[in-house]
């Protein structure tokens, strides 16, 4: 992809991108990212679940790459990624 086509993409994921994904995301200069549940979501749900959180801070996209627009939750698919995390823990 060309400079400007990295910059019109649109990337869509069931979860926010991790740190080291966001960071790839802006160095990369892809455009805006929709996400249907957020990294704050994801540690609150394994927190109920008592499931240890992952091994890398869960950080919304804006903290690691300021200039990359993210645009998420997705009221109600949230909820459906929550029930796919308690199935696969439980």
């Amino acid at each position: 992809m060309t400079a400007e086509e990295r910059a019109a993409a649109t990337v869509y994921t069931s979860g926010e991108h991790c740190p080291m994904c966001a960071a790839a995301h802006a160095w990369v200069g892809l455009g805006r990212i929709v996400y249907v549940s957020s990294s704050e979501q994801l540690a609150a749900w394994l927190t109920e679940l008592g499931v240890p959180l992952p091994p890398v801070r869960t950080l919304p996209v804006g903290d690691i790459a300021p200039g990359v627009v993210a645009q998420g939750p997705v009221p109600g698919l949230d909820e459906q990624v929550r029930e796919l995390h308690r199935r696969f823990h439980q």
